[in-house]
C-alpha cells in the first residue's frame, strides 16, 4: 500500500474521532456566557472626539474654578454663579452644580433665580445633598407658599443625625414658627399703602436706612451704588455704602439724589444712621473697628466732619442703627456688645448735664429677644416706639413691631402684620412726627436686595403675643403651638403740635442761627433744646401735647424771645407756623415776657415764672451796663385808676426779684401803664389777653 496514502487515513480517523468533543466543549462554553448576568457585562465605550474631550475638560474647569471662589473666606457668589452657569450651558448637570448655583443665588437674594435648582435636587429620586431641602423650604416660605415651606422643613428634620439635630433643631422649629405666623398674618391683611418710592430714591442696587425730616421735606438714605467717579469695591466684591439725600419739588416729588460730601462719606463703608428732629445732627455708621457711630453737626451751611460718639457707645463689637429722642436728649441704638439678649440689642444712652452720653442701659426682655433688635424710632410723644426684630412673633426675617411705654413700663410688643412686614426683610428706620406714616427699607423686591417704600399705616393691628420668643419652642405632634389672636385695636392717633417757622433779624431781616429751650413750666425743667438752621433761619419744634410750654429763643448779640404754647387739652396732630423776629440789644426794643405769669388779680408772681426771670436774669448778668424798665400793663376790663396800681405792683415784684439776685437797683425801672398802652382791641378775649403782658425795654447799655 502505499505509504503517503496510508498516512492520510489515520490522520483522518483521528480528527473524526475527536471531533464531538470540541463541539462539546463549544457548547458548554457559549452556555457558560449566556447565564452570565447583564449588570456585569462590560462594554468599551466609544472614544470620545477631540470636541467632546475638549467639552468636559472645560466643564470640569468652570466648576473647579466656581468651587474654589464658592468655598473662599470672602465669598463672591455672583462671581461663583458666572462659572457655574457657564457650566451649566455646557451641559453639566450635577446636583452638586444645581446645589451651590442655588445656593449663590439665594445669598443675592436672587429667590426667583435660586428656586428651580433647588427644586432639581428635590425632585430627584435620591438626593445627595439633604440641604437642598431646607432652602427649598426657606424659599417657598419667602414666597408666600407656606404650607410647602411646612412640609419641606420637617422632610429636611427627618435627615438629620441626632448631633446635626442638637445644631440645628432651633432653627428649624423657628422657621416653621415664623411660617404659622406669616399664615395668620397674609390671611387678615392690615388696610396699610405700601408703595414704592420712585427711581430718584430706588436703583437696581441696594438702597436701605431711609431717615425724613420731621416735615417731610427731606429724605437721607444709604445705597450701595456705583458712584460718578467712583466705582470701587470692598473685599467682597460690593460696592461702597454711601449716604446719599433728596428734597421734596414743588410738585411734592423727590428730587434724584445726591451723595453727600467727603465730610460725611469716606473711604469706609457709611450708612446713615439717625436724624434729630430739628435737622442739626446726623448719626453715621461707618465700618471700621467692625462698626462704630459716629456725630456730625450741620453748620455753617453744611455738615461738618463726624466724631467718633466715645467708648460708652462704641466698643470693640458691632453698633448699627440709632435714633434720638424728640427732645434729642436720650440716644437708642443696636449693638451686639457682650450682655445682651441675643444678638443685636436695643440700648438708651442719656445725654448729661456736660453734653456728653452716658452710661448706655439695655432695654430689657419686653423688647429685646433671643434675636436680634436693629433699631427703634421713637415718637415725639415720649411713649410711643417703633422697632426692628427679627425675633418675637416675626413673618420671617426682621418685623417692624410697636409699643409704647407708660407708668415706667412696657407694653407687649404688637407685629404690624402684613402687608407692612413680609416673609423677607423689613426695617424701619422714619416715623412721621404725626405717627401716620413711615419709611422702610424692605426685601420684597425680587429685582433688588433692598429697595425703599412709604409706608401710610393702617388703623387697625392685629395684637399677637410672642409667649415662645425664640427661647421656649413648644412643639407638639402637629407642629408649633400659636398664641390666640386677640382683637384688633387701633392704633393711637399722636396728639402732637409741631411748631416751625422762621428766626430772623427784625432789623436786617437776615436769617439767624438761635437755640430754641423748650420748657415745662409745671416744672420749669428744659426738656428739649433745639437749633434754627444756620443758612436759612428755619426751625421745627415737636410739642406732645398735655404740657404748658414755655420756649426760650436766644442767637448772639438780641434780646432772648419767649413764647407760651399751652395745649394741655389739645387732641390729634396740627401744625403752628410762626416767624419770630430777634431784636438786637438796643436802646428802645422791648420784649414780652409771655412766660411771666401772676396770681389772678395779683401781684404775686407764680412758680411756673422762674425760668422766665432766670433768662432775664442771665442778660443782666451777661452785659452789666445794661438798664432796663420793666412795665406792667392790663386790659381794659375794671377800674382804670387799679388797673394802673396793679401793673406798677406787678412790674415792682419783678425788679424785687431781680435785686434779691443780686442786680443793682439802679440798673431797674419799675412801671405801672395799666390799661394806657394796649397792643390789641380790648374787644376780644385774645386781644385783651395780648394786652395783659409784663415786658421789658432796653433804656441804656
Amino acid at each position: 500500500m502505499n505509504f503517503k496514502y496510508t498516512f492520510t487515513i489515520i490522520i483522518f480517523a483521528l480528527v473524526m474521532a475527536f471531533l464531538p468533543l470540541f463541539a462539546n466543549a463549544q457548547t458548554a462554553d457559549s452556555s457558560a456566557v449566556e447565564e452570565l448576568p447583564d449588570t456585569i457585562s462590560i462594554k468599551i465605550p466609544p472614544k470620545l472626539t477631540k470636541a467632546e474631550n475638549d467639552s468636559v475638560k472645560l466643564i470640569n474647569n468652570y466648576i473647579k474654578k466656581g468651587d474654589k471662589i464658592f468655598n473662599a473666606k470672602y465669598k463672591r457668589y455672583d462671581l461663583a454663579v458666572v462659572e457655574y452657569q457657564n457650566a451649566e450651558l455646557k451641559g453639566a448637570e450635577s446636583q452638586h452644580l444645581l446645589y451651590n448655583t442655588g445656593y449663590s443665588l439665594f445669598y443675592q437674594k436672587k429667590y426667583n433665580e435660586a428656586k428651580p435648582y433647588f427644586e432639581s435636587i428635590v425632585r430627584a429620586d435620591s438626593i445627595e445633598n439633604p440641604q437642598a431641602l431646607y432652602f427649598y423650604a426657606r424659599i417657598s416660605h419667602l414666597q408666600y407658599e407656606f404650607d410647602t415651606a411646612l412640609y419641606y422643613f420637617d422632610e429636611y428634620y427627618k435627615t438629620l443625625s441626632p448631633a446635626d439635630l442638637d445644631v440645628k433643631r432651633k432653627d428649624i422649629t423657628k422657621r416653621k414658627l415664623e411660617c404659622n405666623y406669616a399664615k395668620d398674618f397674609y390671611a387678615s391683611p392690615n388696610n396699610a399703602f405700601v408703595d414704592l418710592l420712585d427711581t430718584n430714591i430706588n436703583t437696581n442696587y441696594v438702597e436701605y436706612a431711609p431717615i425724613a425730616s420731621t416735615n417731610d421735606s427731606l429724605l437721607i438714605f444709604t445705597s450701595r451704588r456705583p458712584g460718578k467717579n467712583d466705582n470701587e469695591r470692598d473685599h467682597m466684591g460690593r460696592f461702597f455704602d454711601k449716604i446719599y439725600y433728596s428734597v421734596i419739588d414743588s410738585n411734592g416729588s423727590w428730587t434724584k439724589a445726591l451723595p453727600f460730601g467727603k465730610h460725611i462719606n469716606t473711604s469706609d463703608h457709611s450708612a446713615a444712621a439717625g436724624l434729630s428732629a430739628d435737622g442739626q445732627k446726623m448719626v453715621i455708621y461707618k465700618s471700621s473697628n467692625n462698626g462704630d457711630l459716629y456725630i456730625s453737626d450741620y453748620k455753617e451751611g453744611q455738615w461738618q466732619k463726624a466724631k467718633n460718639m466715645g467708648k460708652l457707645i462704641n466698643t470693640e463689637k458691632h453698633e448699627a442703627s440709632a435714633s434720638f429722642s424728640y427732645d434729642r436728649v436720650s440716644l437708642y441704638f443696636s449693638s451686639d456688645r457682650v450682655g445682651g439678649y441675643g444678638g443685636h440689642d436695643l440700648y438708651m444712652s442719656a445725654l448729661d448735664e456736660d453734653e456728653k452720653w452716658g452710661m448706655p442701659e439695655n432695654m430689657k426682655a419686653k423688647i429685646n429677644s433671643a434675636f436680634d433688635e436693629i433699631s427703634l424710632v421713637a415718637l415725639p410723644d415720649g411713649e410711643t416706639f417703633y422697632f426692628t426684630s427679627n425675633g418675637h412673633n416675626s413673618m420671617g426675617g426682621y418685623d417692624v413691631f410697636k409699643v409704647t411705654y407708660k407708668d415706667s413700663v412696657w407694653s407687649t410688643p404688637v407685629n404690624l402684620g402684613y402687608p407692612i412686614n413680609t416673609p423677607d426683610d423689613d426695617v424701619l428706620y422714619s416715623v412721621s412726627a404725626d405717627g401716620s406714616f413711615a419709611y422702610i427699607a424692605s426685601s420684597r423686591n425680587d429685582s433688588s436686595m433692598h429697595d425703599i417704600y412709604k409706608v401710610t399705616f393702617p388703623k387697625l393691628v392685629k395684637d399677637i403675643v410672642d409667649v415662645l420668643d425664640g427661647e421656649l419652642l413648644v412643639v407638639n405632634e402637629k407642629g408649633p403651638v400659636l398664641p390666640a389672636i386677640d382683637p384688633a385695636k387701633n392704633i393711637k392717633k399722636m396728639n402732637l403740635t409741631v411748631l416751625k417757622g422762621t428766626i430772623f433779624d427784625e432789623y436786617t431781616k437776615e436769617p439767624l442761627f438761635a437755640n430754641i429751650e423748650l420748657t415745662d413750666n409745671s416744672t420749669n425743667k428744659v426738656v428739649a433744646t433745639f437749633t434754627s438752621n444756620e443758612q436759612t433761619g428755619n426751625y421745627l419744634v415737636s410739642l406732645p401735647s398735655g404740657k404748658d410750654y414755655g420756649i426760650a429763643v436766644k442767637a448772639e448779640n438780641c434780646l432772648f424771645h419767649s413764647e407760651n404754647i399751652s395745649i394741655k387739652n389739645e387732641k390729634g396732630y396740627k401744625e403752628i407756623v410762626k416767624d419770630i423776629s430777634l431784636k438786637r440789644i438796643a436802646v428802645g426794643s422791648k420784649v414780652v415776657l409771655k412766660n411771666l405769669f401772676f396770681a389772678s388779680g395779683k401781684a404775686k408772681i407764680t412758680k411756673s415764672s422762674q425760668t422766665e426771670l432766670d433768662n432775664l436774669l442771665s442778660l443782666l448778668n451777661d452785659i452789666p451796663t445794661l438798664k432796663l424798665e420793666i412795665a406792667g400793663h392790663t386790659d381794659s376790663v375794671g377800674k382804670a385808676s387799679s388797673n394802673k396800681k396793679l401793673s406798677s405792683r406787678r412790674a415792682k415784684a419783678v425788679v424785687d426779684f431781680l435785686v434779691k439776685k443780686g442786680i443793682s437797683a439802679d440798673r431797674l425801672v419799675a412801671k405801672g401803664y395799666g390799661e394806657d398802652k394796649p397792643i390789641a382791641s380790648n374787644k376780644t378775649k385774645e386781644g385783651r389777653q395780648q394786652n395783659r403782658r409784663t415786658e421789658f425795654e432796653v433804656i441804656a447799655r
